[in-house]
């Protein structure tokens, strides 16, 4: 889970992006070299950039699994000033990238990116631009989002689930398959528990990973569920390095298409009501979570940083840093 479950500021809003209609303007987009795994393309097109129509062009046609309409993918982002062509922002060095759904909303508000995805193949890169994004670089140009289609994602995870481990609350399935988490009694396990509800064929997480997954999570405390990706609607995608330390340590080594169940003692989750304090919205003590580990793929690296010889101003103690 993400030390903030919502999406980075830092990161690209594809709500800001995805709007508008069809036409001329972006077809001028041409891929500069083919870029590196896991870094953002570099792209050239006719400056100044006024699109009087939105348009999507393919840059590079993938040679991945076959995208197709109800299909769930991973997207790396990157944003270009429609004036002269520079850089504005990309998603690549956040890590984690931004999960869509390629469905009926997306085709009534964007078909120009519908109709480019629904064709497309895992490792597509795909040019668009619209008026919509007249003035967002701070001038008059539209802009130029370049999306790379990293992976699609598996609906959901497949088998019939094992009994709990001893000690842990029982796990059911409603109607939707969505897990339901009993409330927890007795005393919360003082070691991170990590066990597998239904193990999965897939490959390995690795330490590092970019994880997509759908989980849903309860406070040992009272039951009551403080965060579910399935109530967002969307699964989430997240960098292990940026997540609390019993999912780090937890999924580490699980296969993806599995079911895990995580309890995570109160120094491997956020802290304690002390150490959080009265104004934190994240959940304190022993937390509990229900993880579909749909895939995982490597997190790009992010760019070094360059030393400017002041000290770190970052607060220490599990809830701090970024909140990313």
């Amino acid at each position: 889970m993400r030390k903030t479950l919502t999406t980075t500021g830092a990161a690209l809003s594809l709500a800001l992006v995805l709007a508008g209609c069809s036409g001329p303007g972006v077809d001028s987009v041409e891929l500069e070299g083919d870029p590196a795994e896991g870094t953002a393309p570099s792209v050239s097109f006719e400056t100044p950039m006024n699109v009087e129509e939105a348009g999507a062009k393919v840059l590079r046609e993938g040679e991945g699994e076959e995208l197709g309409e109800g299909d769930t993918i991973l997207l790396q982002a990157a944003l270009f000033k429609g004036s002269d062509g520079s850089s504005i922002g990309e998603t690549y060095s956040q890590g984690a990238g931004q999960v869509l759904r390629v469905e009926e909303g997306l085709k009534e508000s964007i078909p120009e990116m519908y109709d480019a995805l629904v064709d497309a193949r895992e490792g597509a890169i795909i040019a668009y631009s619209s008026p919509q994004t007249a003035g967002a670089a701070g001038d008059e140009s539209t802009s130029v989002e370049v999306y790379e289609v990293v992976k699609k994602i598996p609906a959901g995870v497949e088998g019939e689930m094992e009994d709990v481990p001893k000690g842990l609350p029982e796990v059911t399935e409603n109607e939707e398959g969505v897990p339901q988490i009993a409330k927890p009694e007795g005393k919360a396990p003082g070691k991170l528990v990590s066990e597998y509800l239904i193990e999965g064929d897939g490959e390995e997480v690795a330490e590092g990973d970019t994880v997509v997954a759908n989980y849903v999570g309860v406070a040992w405390s009272d039951g009551k569920t403080f965060d579910s990706s399935y109530e967002n609607g969307t699964p989430a995608a997240f960098a292990l390095d940026n997540v609390i330390e019993g999912w780090q340590k937890g999924l580490v080594g699980k296969k993806t298409g599995s079911r895990v169940v995580l309890s995570v003692p109160v120094d491997q989750a956020y802290g304690t009501k002390k150490e959080l304090g009265k104004d934190s919205t994240y959940p304190a003590g022993s937390l509990l979570f229900v993880v579909d580990v749909l895939a995982a793929v490597d997190t790009p690296e992010a760019p070094a940083a360059e030393p400017t010889g002041e000290p770190s101003a970052a607060p220490s103690g599990k809830a701090g840093g970024s909140g990313e």
